[in-house]
């Protein structure tokens, strides 16, 4: 920090490494944020064209806090846009971040597969999308046997979510898988091995994610997810 003539913080010096660091490394401005103290900045020099969007996006997603059961514990760190940045563009990417981030940290007691439909349709209505289901024997009857066979063991019915958005531009489908920690009801691994189960639904989260960023930038595109 650099004092200025009352002694108060007038601005922030932070490294940015070298070529070989940043070869290595995202979002370098991050961990300077984390330790600013409250208020509003500016990335004054140094940075240009997508260099500077990354930077941008990564300073934002700095702030993220999953705060679904308990108040966040915010220090507040805002930060203008640069000129020659599409702050748009950048604000839907954290926002598509933070969608795939939320739905990837709720546990699996609330979120079984009709939790994530109800994301999904949650983000459906956000953006004029269509929303259709397939569920429990109903997968059978539609040939979805697999699907069928991981959910079936288990009282919340497996199903086949479908989304879909847009009527012009090229066709792009995105397939996601979804295994809710305990959709199956069978633990066939050790305690080791079953650790980790409850992100085998980050597929989903992700293209749940993605496709928020997508409809968020209004993409010509004909997405199915």
């Amino acid at each position: 920090m650099v004092p200025g003539p009352d002694g108060a913080p007038l601005m922030a010096l932070a490294g940015f490494g070298n070529a070989g660091q940043r070869a290595r490394r995202r979002y370098m401005l991050a961990a300077a944020v984390q330790n600013l103290p409250e208020g509003v900045y500016t990335i004054a020099s140094g940075l240009k064209g997508q260099m500077l969007e990354n930077e941008c996006f990564g300073w934002l997603l700095t702030n993220y806090q999953f705060d679904r059961y308990r108040s966040p514990n915010r220090t507040d760190r805002q930060l203008v846009a640069p000129d020659g940045i599409d702050a748009e563009r950048v604000e839907a990417l954290v926002a598509a971040e933070v969608l795939t981030r939320d739905l990837i940290n709720t546990p699996s007691s609330d979120m079984g597969p009709a939790e994530l439909e109800a994301a999904a349709r949650t983000l459906a209505g956000e953006f004029g999308a269509s929303v259709t289901s397939i569920q429990g024997e109903h997968l059978l009857e539609q040939n979805f046997p697999m699907v069928h066979a991981v959910g079936r063991a288990s009282t919340r019915a497996p199903r086949l979510i479908d989304m879909r958005w847009g009527d012009s531009g090229p066709k792009l489908t995105l397939v996601g898988k979804g295994v809710c920690f305990d959709t199956g009801g069978l633990d066939l691994k050790g305690k080791a091995g079953m650790a980790l189960m409850k992100k085998d639904m980050g597929g989903a989260a992700t293209v749940l994610g993605l496709a928020r960023m997508i409809m968020a930038l209004g993409v010509k595109l004909q997405l199915r997810v």
